[in-house]
């Protein structure tokens, strides 16, 4: 399996609300459509809360929120890199991707935008 994680930040003027509706409204009926077939699994992380070193922070006090600069983590699950190179294939052809460009452009600062593949190492929460 091959994580795919995208950093993603609204765009100007846009607020948390209208960002999030129009992502789960439009975006992802987009990416259903033309990259659904690859995704093992597709999730959408909007962050509620930040913290800035949690370990520092004294006992019984307060902690100042963090901003981390983006609105939502995205992951897009693959099954390998066969998935990857045809999604990249999907992003760049020339019919799919003007329309997945404009889209963006409706709530996105699509040049702030962070993509990273990541090894996944899971030691489990299960008791034996």
């Amino acid at each position: 399996m091959i994580k795919i994680i995208y950093f993603l930040k609204r765009k100007a003027g846009t607020t948390p609300e209208h960002f999030r509706q129009h992502y789960e409204s439009s975006h992802v009926l987009l990416a259903k459509k033309y990259i659904g077939h690859l995704l093992t699994d597709y999730v959408r992380n909007y962050p509620t809360f930040a913290v800035l070193n949690p370990s520092e922070i004294p006992p019984g006090t307060q902690p100042q929120p963090y901003d981390i600069g983006y609105d939502c983590i995205t992951e897009m699950h693959v099954a390998d890199q066969a998935a990857v190179e045809e999604m990249t294939r999907i992003f760049n052809d020339p019919e799919v991707n003007p329309v997945l460009v404009e889209d963006e452009l409706r709530f996105l600062e699509r040049d702030k935008t962070v993509m990273i593949m990541v090894e996944v190492v899971n030691t489990g929460t299960k008791q034996d």
